[in-house]
């Protein structure tokens, strides 16, 4: 391979990583079918490479369900893999091929762990300029910095792999102890926790305390869809009693009128957003969802991002506008299609607060947590899964018959397909969101739905702790007594509480930022320090 070949091949892996994409980089970019194409035309043998890249997408499709957002990169084994594994004359279903995808998911995990760590100090950075209420460097943080940190973290280690052969791999995957990868993985789930501590500190009052506790505890029966469905409806009695009691002499059933029967009307004199408003803010989300992605918050840079030409528009002050940023800035993850819906919302709730509805900062970041996870799981299963699927197998059918015509199929039907969704998400989210609350306002239904809102918020939190932080000891650890060998984690610390490490470190961290009142970025620095030193002593004892 040429260096000038390498080099193309390392540009469209950063391409496919990166936010200039339209939002199709995971979804189209990154899937193995493309990548083959592209690395079969740039090596000379497109149908070969569109061939191999349709094989091996088929069983990293788990890998795409799944949102491994941190873990083995897809890209780098379609874009690296593919290319070694064509020069190198490897079969897609050989033990060769599986020992490259396995030193590539190294390199990925750790280029991954880079790209998540600096962009949860690009958060408070974020963070800090929001607080000023300067809302275009809040997006110019997630659009510039985030982008040329990816571009040196993408292009030249892609680069220089591409310029190894297969064994060379190997041998420098070998390189790197497993208590460095464990040290890594524990880092990601700290920062998590940091992440959850930091949204508890604004929701995380009275009654929300168990609210937090028994999402936690639903989640180990349940799944997060119908976790949040079953936290919905405690939380939705608990208003509706709530309503009551501040409107005891008043039949809530009966005076309840329909949504599509309200006025929609608020405040003549306030702020009105305008098209060109909401379609800036649906174009930003698209293209700037993920660019800064982190380990603590996740998007919310990328939420915070598609709200700045609502804060533009609807706040002239520039406190107001820093609530508007800071409530933004939360922790936030959703499917970013489907998710499209809550972004059209979130403005339509700022546009109906501007215009005299009452709706607080815990009230707007609770009622964002409380949907975000259903939402992104339903559009995950939708878009990663069904359609994705149908139209991965459908190109590499193709493929595998010698004709182009099955990735180009799969560019355009997930193109058209995951965009489309995107722009109808975010206007029903928009439109249905503005009548919704002028229904609540006009029943008296407003602040009791909001007092709800945030304890459904809380309620998901808690069940985001344990897919977001699942902090375990190896099977390793083990203590020795006389002739009994006992697990610390299996028959210590699952017989007091299972999962209570997870728990426990989350409210410590909540602790520290709400009640010590420490600085986030200081406690992020001592999570990275704690990872490497837990890590190295399991080495020590021999439990890695």
């Amino acid at each position: 391979m040429s260096v000038f070949q390498a080099a193309f091949i390392a540009l469209f892996y950063t391409f496919a990583r990166s936010a200039f994409n339209a939002g199709l980089g995971g979804y189209i970019l990154s899937q193995p079918l493309v990548a083959g194409t592209v690395v079969g035309l740039l090596l000379g043998d497109p149908l070969a490479g569109a061939a191999l890249g349709g094989t091996i997408n088929l069983a990293t499709l788990a890998l795409s369900n799944l949102r491994i957002r941190f873990g083995p990169d897809v890209a780098l084994i379609g874009y690296v893999g593919v290319s070694v594994m064509l020069l190198a004359g490897v079969k897609a279903d050989s033990v060769n091929a599986a020992t490259i995808f396995a030193a590539l998911a190294v390199f990925g995990i750790v280029i991954n762990f880079m790209r998540g760590v600096v962009n949860s100090v690009l958060a408070h950075w974020a963070d800090y300029f929001a607080d000023r209420g300067d809302a275009t460097i809040v997006a110019f943080i997630n659009v510039g910095p985030t982008q040329v940190w990816l571009f040196l973290i993408s292009f030249f280690p892609s680069f220089f792999l591409l310029r190894f052969d297969s064994k060379t791999l190997l041998d420098i995957t070998a390189t790197i102890p497993p208590w460095v990868q464990s040290a890594l993985n524990l880092s990601q789930y700290l920062l998590a926790a940091l992440g959850i501590a930091l949204s508890l500190r604004v929701l995380m009052k009275g009654s929300s305390v168990a609210y937090f506790v028994l999402g936690w505890l639903a989640a180990q029966v349940f799944g997060l869809v119908p976790v949040t469905l079953f936290g919905a409806s405690v939380a939705t009695i608990h208003a509706f009693l709530a309503r009551k009691r501040m409107e005891s002499t008043k039949d809530t059933l009966i005076s309840d009128t329909l949504p599509s029967d309200q006025d929609l009307a608020i405040n003549p004199d306030a702020p009105r957003l305008t098209r060109n408003d909401l379609r800036s803010s649906l174009l930003l989300w698209v293209f700037f969802h993920d660019a800064g992605y982190n380990f603590e918050r996740l998007q919310n840079m990328g939420f915070a991002t598609a709200m700045v030409p609502i804060a533009m528009r609807l706040y002239t002050d520039l406190g107001e506008r820093a609530a508007c940023l800071r409530r933004h800035l939360t922790l936030f993850t959703t499917e970013f299609s489907a998710g499209a819906l809550m972004v059209g919302a979130a403005a339509a709730m700022e546009e109906r607060r501007v215009g005299g509805d009452t709706i607080g900062d815990g009230e707007f970041i609770g009622a964002k947590t409380g949907l975000m996870a259903s939402i992104g799981v339903m559009g995950d299963a939708l878009v990663l899964g069904a359609i994705t699927a149908f139209g991965v197998a459908t190109g590499a059918a193709l493929a595998r018959q010698q004709s182009l015509l099955g990735p180009f199929l799969f560019v355009v039907f997930e193109a058209v397909v995951v965009l489309g969704i995107a722009y109808a998400s975010f206007h029903l989210g928009y439109s249905s969101l503005r009548r919704l609350e002028a229904w609540a306002r006009a029943n008296d239904w407003l602040r009791a739905g909001l007092f709800g809102a945030v304890r459904l918020g809380t309620f998901v939190l808690g069940a985001l702790v344990l897919p977001l932080v699942p902090l375990r000891l190896p099977d390793t650890a083990v203590i020795q007594i006389d002739a009994a060998r006992i697990s610390l984690q299996a028959a210590l610390l699952d017989s007091i509480m299972p999962n209570m490490v997870p728990l426990a470190i989350t409210l410590a961290l909540w602790w520290l930022v709400r009640r010590r009142n420490m600085n986030p970025m200081v406690v992020l620095g001592a999570i990275i320090l704690c990872s490497i030193v837990v890590s190295g002593l399991l080495k020590l004892l021999g439990w890695l």
